[in-house]
């Protein structure tokens, strides 16, 4: 079996324990959120945007303590961990987002939806600003980490706390939950760990860049998550849940798992993804704040052209851009 193919094959099976812990995390953070009385949207907004990007701020943690560890890493690991977190959220928006609205439907609340889009836009603006000259310090990376901390200080005060959402648990259940939480966390970091390793090693292997293969193959599995909430939530009749954890996570990554991993190690930032990826996903995210503020809904026609303009894109990326500079 080559060196490649191994590779690849570990990069799967991470993934998948990756995901799979994350899905126990969010499985037992949801049952928390309600036992402290959390509403529908803030479970989505918070608890479940942050749960399902498990897998982008464990990466985040693994490649800032590499670069700590190993300095000459810093341009590799940096391009593969911004083109994984990126990528997830151009894929969480384009394609996820409109998956969910040609079997569901998405609609947020008008008096909502400039605060909670606006929030999306502003978070990407400030990631596009901090890396016009090449580099997000740890600085900036403070300001974007406590910039989510006191976004979800604003949640709460919007009044998304509420009595009648209270399910209470046995102290014991909620001990049981917990454990969950810190297995599941543990399990991750040492998955993400192994995938981010031979990652690198393909990148290597392939000659391909690294936020390329972070887009392509890291963002859309990290995305999976998201995918699968949402639609369970659809299923289940939770439309705000499910709005709410496509915006809330295109708000988590960059300001929380980028916030993190800058404020760790600091990161360098590739020329395409200033150039094309962060003005692509503000791009779509004004578009489909267009979308919905006209119709109130993401119609399935603008779902199909949104997963045509994303397609468009990443043929446009491996053609233009086929490495980092």
């Amino acid at each position: 079996m080559s060196i490649v193919l191994v590779n690849f094959l570990i990069v799967i099976i991470g993934s998948i324990a990756v995901l799979l812990t994350a899905y126990f995390s969010v499985k037992s953070s949801v049952v928390l959120g309600y036992h402290f009385g959390l509403s529908d949207e803030l479970i989505g907004m918070t608890v479940l945007s942050v749960g399902t990007s498990l897998p982008e701020i464990m990466t985040h943690i693994v490649c800032s303590l590499k670069i700590l560890e190993h300095p000459q890493l810093l341009n590799n690991l940096s391009g593969l961990v911004l083109g994984t977190n990126i990528g997830s959220d151009i894929f969480q928006q384009n394609f996820v987002l409109s998956i969910v609205a040609i079997v569901g439907i998405v609609t947020v609340e008008k008096n909502h939806l400039f605060k909670d889009m606006g929030g999306l836009i502003f978070a990407s603006l400030l990631v596009l600003i901090f890396g016009l000259n090449g580099i997000i310090s740890r600085f900036e990376g403070f300001i974007l980490f406590f910039g989510y901390i006191l976004y979800l200080f604003m949640l709460k005060k919007r009044g998304m706390i509420e009595e009648k959402s209270i399910v209470k648990i046995q102290k014991k259940q909620v001990f049981k939950n917990i454990i969950i939480l810190i297995l599941s966390f543990t399990i991750m970091a040492f998955s993400a760990d192994k995938v981010v390793d031979s990652s690198e090693m393909l990148i290597k292997q392939l000659h391909i860049s690294a936020s390329y293969f972070g887009i392509i193959v890291l963002g859309v599995a990290s995305a999976m998550p998201e995918l699968t909430t949402s639609l369970i939530a659809i299923f289940k009749k939770k439309k705000a849940i499910s709005a709410g954890i496509l915006i809330g996570s295109n708000v988590t990554n960059p300001m929380f798992a980028l916030g993190l991993g800058a404020l760790i190690s600091t990161y360098t930032v590739p020329q395409v993804v200033i150039l094309l990826d962060l003005p692509f996903k503000i791009f779509t995210a004004l578009l489909i704040l267009y979308f919905l503020w006209k119709h109130e809904i993401l119609k399935k026609k603008n779902a199909i052209a949104l997963i045509c303009v994303y397609l468009t894109y990443i043929y446009v990326r491996n053609l233009w851009f086929p490495v980092d500079f």
